[in-house]
C-alpha cells in the first residue's frame, strides 16, 4: 500500500524527471537549429571560394551545412541573408560598408570598426576580416597605355569619350565602379559602357581582343593578361575590401564564431588568389578548392 506522502513524493520525481526531459530535449533542438546553417555565395570565383571554406569548416566541426552558391551580387545575397533565406555567406567588408551607407576608407581596421557600427541593431554578425584584398582595378593593355600616356585612373578622364570601357553588368550603378563615387572623383563617361561578366574571362579576352579599351578586374581573383597595365588608384576610391563572413546572430554562437574567425585567421591574399584562379582559370569545383585550403591549413 502506498502512503499518501509517499504519493506524494513520487509525483514530486516524476515531475522533476519529466521537466529535465523536456529541459533535455528542448535543448538538444536548439542545438540542432543552431548547428544547420544555410550559406550562400556570390556569384564570382573568389566569393564562391570563401563561402565553401567557411561552410566546410563549420561542417569539419559537425554542423549541418546547405549550400547555395552563385546567387549574385551584394544587392541579392545580403537581401537573402536578411530575409532569412540564408544564415550566412561570405562578403567584402569595404564592398558591404559602401552597399550599407558607409564610407569605407584604405584600412582594414577602421573598416571592420565602421562596419559592425553599421551592423549594431542587425541580426547580422560578421566574423574577423581575413588579411586577403581583393579591389577592382582598372585595366589598359600596353599598347593603350603608351599610346595615351596612361598611368593613373585620373588621367582617363578627358579621354574617356573616346574610349570603351567593359565590366561587370552592375558597374554603373556600383559606387566602386563607376557608380556616384567613381564619378565624383573621377568623372569617367565613356562612349560605350558593356555589360560583361564579373572579373572574368569575358571581359579579359574583349580587353585582349581589343572589343574594349578599359577593363575592371579584380586584382587577386581576375586572370590579369600578361599585355595589361593596372592604372594607380590615384585618388583613393578603392577601399581595403577584406573577406568576412555574415551570419545571423541566433547562429553566431561562440564555437561558430571561433571556427570562422579561423578561417579568416588563413585566408592570405596569396591563399584566396590561387583558390579563385583555380575555379576560374582551371575551371576547379570550388567545393574541392576549399576543401584543399583548409586541409592544407589544418582546418580541414
Amino acid at each position: 500500500m502506498i502512503h499518501a506522502r509517499s504519493r506524494r513524493t513520487w509525483a514530486l520525481l516524476t515531475a522533476g524527471l519529466l521537466t529535465l526531459v523536456v529541459a533535455l530535449t528542448a535543448g538538444g533542438v536548439a542545438s540542432a537549429q543552431t548547428k544547420s546553417l544555410t550559406v550562400g555565395s556570390k556569384d564570382l570565383a573568389g566569393a564562391q571560394a570563401i563561402a565553401q571554406a567557411y561552410g566546410q569548416a563549420l561542417e569539419n566541426k559537425g554542423y549541418d551545412i546547405t549550400f547555395k552558391d552563385n546567387l549574385g551580387a551584394t544587392e541579392i545575397v545580403y537581401k537573402a541573408l536578411e530575409n532569412g533565406d540564408l544564415d550566412g555567406y561570405g562578403e567584402y567588408q569595404g564592398t558591404l560598408l559602401t552597399y550599407l551607407g558607409g564610407t569605407p576608407t584604405a584600412s582594414s581596421a577602421d573598416n571592420y570598426k565602421a562596419l559592425t557600427a553599421k551592423l549594431k541593431g542587425t541580426d547580422i554578425v560578421a566574423s574577423q576580416p581575413a588579411p586577403a584584398v581583393d579591389v577592382n582595378a582598372f585595366y589598359v593593355t600596353k599598347d593603350t597605355a603608351k599610346k595615351y600616356k596612361l598611368k593613373k585612373v585620373s588621367d582617363l578622364t578627358k579621354l574617356a569619350p573616346k574610349l570603351t570601357f567593359g565590366g561587370p553588368p552592375e558597374c554603373e550603378t556600383r559606387p566602386l565602379c563607376l557608380g556616384d563615387t567613381s564619378q565624383e572623383l573621377y568623372g569617367l563617361n565613356f562612349s560605350e559602357v558593356k555589360k560583361l561578366d564579373v572579373g572574368g574571362p569575358i571581359t579579359v579576352k574583349a580587353l585582349e581582343d581589343g572589343d574594349i579599351d578599359v577593363a575592371l578586374l579584380f586584382t587577386a581573383s581576375s586572370v590579369i593578361p600578361k599585355d595589361a597595365v593596372m592604372l594607380t588608384d590615384d585618388k583613393g576610391l578603392q577601399p581595403a575590401d577584406n573577406p568576412v563572413f555574415l551570419v545571423k546572430k541566433d547562429k553566431a554562437t561562440t564555437a561558430t564564431m571561433k571556427t570562422l574567425n579561423a578561417v579568416s585567421a588563413k585566408l592570405t591574399t596569396a591563399a584566396y588568389n590561387k583558390m579563385s584562379l583555380d575555379i576560374q582559370n582551371e575551371k576547379q569545383d570550388p567545393a574541392d578548392v576549399a576543401a584543399a585550403f583548409l586541409k592544407k591549413n589544418g582546418l580541414g
